[in-house]
């Protein structure tokens, strides 16, 4: 009988060992998993950080004119986009959305050089032209922009 107990006293100490065992090896996982939750919140975050200073960048760039009206609303229309997608509903910022529906189609870089001169100079004329039209309404949203609170970037 006495061989009885001490084998099953020896069976339950080797269970709790192997159950101490795991149970540190879980608490281990947790908290490897909640720095690395950690590691890659503070990674998003900086990226979105990124975004919103790329932003800001942009619209003071074509606040002073070292933009372009088209080429500026083409790239803050991606990184609004990137940064958070609300963003393209916003009513301050609907003029830059339809000056980049507007010019998204037209050909940039290689393609825009592969058309004839007569060509270029029509697409040239239409652009001018809705740059034209939506200048003041878009420096006025660029302005907004650059002072922007992003409320993706506030803290919960």
């Amino acid at each position: 009988m006495a061989y009885l107990i001490a084998a099953a006293a020896v069976i339950i100490l080797g269970l709790s060992a192997i159950a101490a065992y795991y149970i540190i090896k879980l608490n281990q996982v947790k908290k490897a998993q909640a720095e690395q939750i950690k590691k890659n919140k503070a990674a998003w975050q900086k990226h979105r950080d990124e975004l919103a200073s790329d932003l800001r960048f942009i619209a003071n760039a074509m606040l002073q004119g070292q933009c372009e009206i088209t080429e500026g609303c083409l790239r803050i229309k991606v990184l609004m986009d990137r940064l958070d997608d609300e963003l393209q509903h916003k009513p301050e910022f609907k003029t830059i959305q339809s000056h980049f529906a507007q010019t998204i189609q037209m050909p940039t870089h290689e393609a825009y050089k592969a058309l004839s001169k007569q060509e270029q100079f029509k697409l040239d004329k239409t652009r001018y032209g809705l740059e034209a039209k939506n200048k003041d309404q878009i420096l006025i949203e660029v302005q907004t922009l650059a002072e922007y609170k992003f409320d993706i970037l506030q803290p919960n």
